[in-house]
């Protein structure tokens, strides 16, 4: 029995709407991203929060091999300038002094310059795409890229609520990772804080696997950082960042 060419029609014509339309809303979507972005960007001129962070590191056998906790006063100013005062620090359940902090931190500088894809400085050197829809927790996924595989530059995806166009949840990978480097997700969550959507959760694991003839080292890593007590606007001067 042959199909009616009215049904075929409408079905294909179904498909067709159906394979256009994330492409078509791709558009919206980043619009309200962008607005809801440069509106922190312009209602936030600087901020103070706290983080409190946890780092473990484990052999293949699942020892641990070391632990560091601590508790940090972060100082934000736009997207790329960032300063941490430590107040509490310990290294394998040992807890250091002052001074043992600030020798550990000028050691262990880390360099998480991250361009974020969102952010108005950088957006522009992003490719975005479609990913999907998740109906019941009213999020559209959208991927990125960068268009040139520099230093900071990130791939992934992003979860963005339906409702507000707020990011909820980062999940990617630095574009320029190690050899060494086996395997590499980051997460970064948001939540409300006021009217803003900030960053809330940041967890990081990862395995490394140094082998020449044979392993050298192998061994897995865990952060996670939680963020709070955010306070918006509190005039900080450049100078701050510059120590």
């Amino acid at each position: 029995m042959k199909t009616p060419k009215v049904l075929t029609f409408f079905a294909l014509f179904l498909i067709t709407l159906e394979g256009f339309a994330p492409n078509n809303n791709l558009t919206n979507i980043l619009d309200g991203i962008f607005q809801q972005q440069d509106i922190i960007d312009e209602q936030i001129s600087n901020a103070i929060f706290l983080g409190k962070f946890s780092y473990v590191e484990t052999n293949a056998a699942g020892d641990t091999l070391k632990t560091i906790n601590s508790l940090r006063r972060i100082y934000s100013k736009s997207t790329t300038k960032q300063k941490s005062e430590y107040l509490e620090m310990a290294i394998d359940g040992k807890k250091l002094s002052k001074p043992q902090i600030d020798k550990q931190t000028k050691r262990n500088q880390p360099n998480q310059n991250f361009k974020l894809p969102f952010s108005k400085k950088f957006r522009n050197e992003y490719d975005f795409f479609y990913v999907s829809e998740d109906r019941e927790a009213k999020i559209w996924v959208i991927g990125f890229n960068p268009k040139n595989k520099k230093e900071g530059y990130l791939k992934g995806t992003a979860e963005i609520s339906q409702a507000d166009f707020c990011i909820q949840r980062l999940h990617f990978l630095p574009t320029d990772l190690p050899a060494v480097v086996k395997k590499f997700n980051i997460t970064l969550d948001y939540a409300k804080y006021g009217n803003y959507s900030l960053p809330s959760i940041f967890n990081l694991e990862m395995e490394i696997q140094v082998k020449v003839i044979f392993n050298l080292a192998h061994k897995f890593i865990k952060m996670r950082e939680f963020y709070w007590d955010y306070q918006f606007n509190n005039n900080l001067p450049d100078s701050i960042f510059d120590s």
